[in-house]
């Protein structure tokens, strides 16, 4: 495939979005240590023409504290908000400032806000999530040690009490278009909360397609434009198993189709701002863009990237498709304004033809034969 291109930054990257302008957002590093892997956040202008990735602005973080493990980009103002764990001794002070909202111009990342939402004191957790709702005046965040936190925007202050789902690791979550949801997932759990309330009102469990092959959840991501009304999720099954993308009705959380979508489990998901399009990642380091209505696969990139792929990200009018791995690169991906169908039918009857005309044939011959 011609129309995409790699560019290393030189650090494993763990977070990929882009900015109002369609600037490139990365972020990543080495963590807490002395491994010399630096941590940082990093804003490039893609060159396509030369297949290329420019510099614009980069901020060097603390080698003390771990790297940035999520990204939210904020849908109005230059501001981005980050899942950094602070240093390990403030981490089991209990003064971790996990959540952490940085400003951005031209010429600068500057630090503005930072705020604790994890429960635990183990280096280990992290916030996983970080998602605002669609006119950015609330932040959710989700964290290794089930803690959902809802925090008003750009106050950083709780809007709703922290509510931790104890013995579950929070994988994904997000808002619904309208803002009237959060969706939240574990391993083995969907929690729909209200936005306004911020109590559970619905809860499915344990994805089960028979008794025999036990799945687990690993997404969950709202539609968005026309098809708002719909809930994803991917749901994974082990190594040999394909996973399935599941659609949900937000109106009376049932699941009106179910689809398989690739050989190996699904990791990491991103929905295009007009909902138009939906892009998976696999653990074969693939990455697949589909419709988003049908779920049908549009396009295919196998063997990405060396190592695990770690974010995906469209940018504002879904021309571009980042991946960003911890191989230190991220592959920037030219999508088609349109994609090519699939010839497979046209082909099966291409054949057929091909056998009755050549079963006419050799009946014809035959009977010229029969009249000699």
């Amino acid at each position: 495939m011609s129309n995409n291109f790699t560019y290393s930054i030189g650090i494993p990257i763990y977070c990929a979005g882009f900015t109002h302008d369609d600037n490139l957002i990365l972020a990543g590093g080495g963590g807490a240590g002395r491994s010399g892997v630096k941590n940082k956040i990093c804003i490039y202008r893609v060159d396509q023409t030369n297949k290329t990735l420019t510099s614009l602005v980069e901020k060097i973080l603390s080698r003390d504290e771990d790297a940035p493990m999520s990204l939210g980009v904020h849908p109005k103002e230059p501001a981005l908000a980050f899942g950094i764990n602070s240093a390990v001794n403030r981490i089991e002070a209990g003064e971790n400032e996990n959540c952490r909202v940085f400003q951005y111009s031209d010429d600068m990342i500057e630090s503005v806000h930072n705020k604790g939402t994890l429960v635990s004191k183990s280096q280990d957790d992290y916030q996983k999530v970080t998602r605002f709702n669609k006119d950015g005046t609330k932040l959710a965040t989700g964290g290794t040690d089930g803690v959902v936190a809802v925090l008003n925007y750009p106050t950083l202050t709780p809007s709703k009490p922290v509510t931790q789902f104890k013995g579950h690791e929070i994988l994904d979550l997000d808002y619904s278009e309208d803002g009237e949801y959060l969706a939240v997932v574990s391993a083995k759990n969907m929690w729909i909360i209200s936005a306004e309330s911020g109590l559970v009102v619905e809860t499915i469990t344990n994805p089960v397609w028979n008794k025999k092959k036990p799945h687990e959840f690993r997404i969950c991501r709202f539609g968005r434009g026309p098809l708002s009304h719909i809930l994803y999720t991917v749901v994974n099954g082990d190594k040999n198993r394909k996973p399935f993308v599941c659609m949900w009705s937000t109106t009376k959380w049932t699941r009106v189709r179910t689809v398989p979508v690739g050989p190996r489990p699904i990791t990491v998901c991103s929905v295009s701002d007009d909902g138009k399009l939906i892009a998976f990642s696999s653990s074969d380091l693939s990455i697949r863009i589909c419709d988003a209505k049908t779920l049908k696969v549009l396009m295919t990139l196998h063997k990405a990237h060396a190592l695990p792929i770690m974010s995906l990200a469209f940018n504002k009018d879904a021309s571009l498709l980042v991946s960003g791995s911890v191989d230190t690169t991220c592959r920037v991906i030219v999508v088609p304004k349109t994609f090519p169908t699939n010839n497979n039918f046209m082909l099966l009857v291409m054949a057929l033809l091909f056998v009755f005309l050549a079963a006419l044939i050799q009946m014809y011959q035959n009977h010229q034969k029969a009249l000699l």
